[in-house]
């Protein structure tokens, strides 16, 4: 008999997860159900120094996408975020090989939780290409991108796994199975 071992999550990431299965209960094609499926959670890091970044309250997509492209290392992510608040916001933020969540666009300590899908640079340069979008980018979960421009692709069929890059921890099945807060 073998057994599963559940690492303890913050109750900030646990709220984000409940807010994300909530919305996505109503069925349908969302951006929340493909981070449920598919994403991971990342703990919130200071940005670090020498790396350039964008003012808060800017264009998290476009930002994130362009450091993600500079050879530091750092890989695209889209997903939600639990900021100040309580308010679930879809991000995009970059990572690093710890899983970290590094914000080019919010200033330190705004987000409380991260959680979202890793992207390879080639699959999401291939997204822009194939959808038009890579001069105003909303992100390959927007839902006017997926529903008008990519036929629903990545909400039917997800990220495909070759494009996925694995950074964070993995969600427990289900946030109720997460009770075990690390409070």
């Amino acid at each position: 008999m073998s057994s599963t071992t559940i690492t303890p999550i913050s109750s900030h990431e646990l709220d984000l997860l409940r807010a994300l299965k909530s919305r996505a209960a109503g069925g349908g094609l969302s951006a929340e159900a493909v981070v449920l499926a598919q994403g991971r959670l990342q703990v919130p890091s200071g940005w670090p120094a020498g790396l350039p970044r964008r003012s808060d309250g800017g264009d998290c997509f476009r930002n994130a996408w362009r450091i993600a492209l500079k050879p530091a290392g750092l890989v695209y992510v889209e997903g939600f975020v639990l900021g100040e608040g309580g308010v679930v916001t879809r991000r995009a933020w970059c990572a690093d090989e710890d899983g970290r969540a590094l914000d080019p666009t919010w200033r330190d300590g705004r987000a409380l939780a991260y959680v979202g899908v890793g992207m390879a640079a080639a699959w999401v340069a291939a997204v822009q290409q194939r959808t038009c979008t890579r001069t105003r980018f909303p992100g390959v979960l927007d839902a006017a991108v997926q529903h008008t421009r990519d036929a629903d692709r990545v909400f039917t069929y997800g990220v495909p796994a070759t494009a996925l890059i694995p950074l964070g921890r993995e969600l427990p099945p289900r946030p109720e199975d997460a009770d075990h807060c690390d409070a």
